[in-house]
Order: structure tokens, then sequence, then C-alpha cells
């Protein structure tokens, strides 16, 4: 295999954690720095759902159409509207989500990755694994491996014949909420125990296979500060990613590695939420300096690496065998072949 590239999520991760705490393995790459949604996002919180499809497509919102994981832009004159005075509305209103709120009034269904009729960068890119980044479920064909990530209803894996496999060993992440809709007890050491399964899995696939671009999404730094704001608790997580990428990096000695997150966390209490998004101080960092300066830029510079070129960026599922028989049989009947 001529070149393999590590790329790792760290959702959540923040500038300023990042700054405070001396991760050793993180610390010992050599470029980074701050990574900032698309434009229209830089001054609005921005969803998981939008961020990662246009880190994992090149992709505007406009573009690809999703802005929230629950909601797809399916009338664009009333967003366009709404994105004309939605500033006004306060972000946090009484102790309420205000300003999200709102957006989701203005938006359609919920997505799904076969809402998203767009190529990832692993499309682009051959014999790659695509490892719980959100928004893929279900997943669409490869040539390589794609386990979902979340919103799943159930992990789903293409192929479907590891499908199985990868269900013995981990099965999405932890139910939050108990039955009277409060944050479960046991929730946070269940985010540490679901991510050490993660990252065996992940492990074990590299182990099995092995890949050219291997684009992993770890949510425990995301899905903690959303619940605590317990500083070692916070500490204890930022360490275990960083523990967690230098036995990836090592596993696979990458020629390359790109660690990206998709927004900061600023503490904000509201709802149900302690920390929120913060679009202003998502970060990268890599082995290399790989020109990515927003979300946009991290698909492109990835396709560019391994000297290929995105093209049409529409996805068409792969042919199937019958499929290609039966074309096969309709040129022989025709008497060109």
């Amino acid at each position: 295999m001529d070149k393999q590239v590590l790329v790792v999520g760290w959702d959540g991760a923040t500038e300023s954690h990042l700054a405070e705490y001396d991760l050793e393995w993180y610390g010992g790459l050599d470029h980074g720095g701050v990574l900032l949604p698309e434009p229209f996002w830089q001054s609005r919180e921005i969803d998981s759902g939008s961020a990662w499809t246009t880190l994992t497509t090149g992709l505007s919102t406009r573009e690809h159409g999703v802005a929230m994981l629950s909601g797809l832009i399916e009338d664009e004159r009333r967003f366009d509207l709404f994105s004309s005075v939605d500033r006004l509305i306060p972000r946090n209103l009484f102790g309420r989500p205000a300003r999200i709120w709102a957006r989701r009034q203005v938006l359609g269904r919920q997505p799904t990755n076969d809402d998203i009729p767009y190529k990832r960068v692993w499309h682009y890119v051959p014999d790659s694994l695509a490892f719980a980044v959100p928004l893929t479920y279900p997943p669409k064909e490869t040539d390589g491996v794609t386990v979902s990530g979340f919103p799943s209803p159930e992990v789903s894996v293409q192929p479907e014949s590891l499908e199985a496999w990868v269900r013995e060993r981990y099965d999405g992440e932890p139910s939050k909420f108990d039955d009277a809709g409060e944050i479960r007890e046991g929730y946070v050491e269940d985010l540490f125990r679901t991510h050490e399964a993660e990252r065996d899995l992940v492990l074990e696939l590299v182990d099995r296979e092995e890949f050219r671009l291997h684009f992993v999404v770890f949510t425990l730094l995301d899905r903690l500060l959303h619940v605590t704001d317990d500083e070692a608790v916070i500490e204890r997580a930022y360490r275990t990613m960083d523990e967690t990428t230098a036995r990836l990096a090592d596993a696979i000695d990458p020629d390359d590695v790109l660690v990206v997150s998709d927004h900061g966390m600023k503490h904000d209490p509201r709802g149900k939420w302690v920390h929120v998004h913060d679009e202003t101080t998502g970060i990268w960092a890599g082995t290399r300096p790989w020109g990515v300066e927003t979300h946009l830029d991290v698909t492109p510079a990835l396709v560019e690496y391994f000297g290929r070129y995105m093209g049409d960026p529409t996805y068409t599922a792969p042919e199937t065998d019958a499929e290609r028989e039966q074309m096969t049989s309709q040129l022989r009947d025709l008497g060109y072949l």
C-alpha cells in the first residue's frame, strides 16, 4: 500500500482545554491551529450533523442540505429568511437554547445518510475505513469498511458480511436518559466504557485489514462535556483520547496523522446541557502542514494528499455483480460483445 493516513475526530475538543492539559502524544504533533466551520456557521452554534457532513464531503451546508442532526433544509427561502434574523434571538434565554430551538422550527425532517447524495472522503480514496462518523447511517457501499455513527437505530456495517462480527463487539452509544427524562446514573462511566469498546474494535479492524485512509470519530469529549463540569473527569477524558490516538497511531504506523474537532465547547448551562458548542474553538493538529482552516478544506486536503481528483461529488452506488451480469447479457444480446 503506497500511503496510509490516520484521521481521528476528537468531537468537541477545545482549544483552551488542549492548551491547559499537557497531553503526551498530542503535544508531540508539529502542526496545528484553530479549525473553524464554514463562514455561515462562524457566528452560529454549529451542529455536529452539519459539521461532520461538511468535513467529510467538502461541501457547504447549502450544498448538502444538513443544517442539524434533527433537520434538513427543505425550504431554502424559509431558511434564508430565518437566517437573516436568527442572530437577534438569544442563544441562552432564561436557561433555554432559544436560537437552536427556533432554527429547528424552520427545518424539515430528520436526515439520514440516504438524504446525503454525495461522496464522502472515503469514496474518493480506495481501501478506506470510516468508523462512527456522525450521520453515516445507513452506510453506503465502498470497497473498504464503514461502521455507522450516531444517530443509528442499530450499528450498521458495510460490507454486510462484517456486521454480525462488529455487533458482537460494539452496540453504539449508551442511552443518556432514564425513564423520568433525567441523565442516567452511570452515564459518564458508560461513556468511557463505550469509548474503550470503540477503540478496541478499530484496533481489531486494522489488524484484520490494511487501509489507506482511516477516518475515525470518537464522541467521548462532546458527550461528556454536555453533562459535566467536573474538571477531573474532563481531564481524564482528554487523556483517554490522547492515549487512544497514540495506540491507533502505533498500531497503524501511518505516514501522516490529522486530528480534527468539529467544534469546541464552552461552559454555558442551558436546558440539560452544561457545556455547549463553541464554533470558534475547534482545532486541527497533525504531522504535516495540512493547510486546513475551515471544515470545507479537510476533504480536499485528504483527496489531494492521495493524488486523487474530486470531480463530481454526486454519489453513485456501485453496480452489483448481478447488475453487471445483466448488463453484460444485454450487450451480448445486442451483438456488442
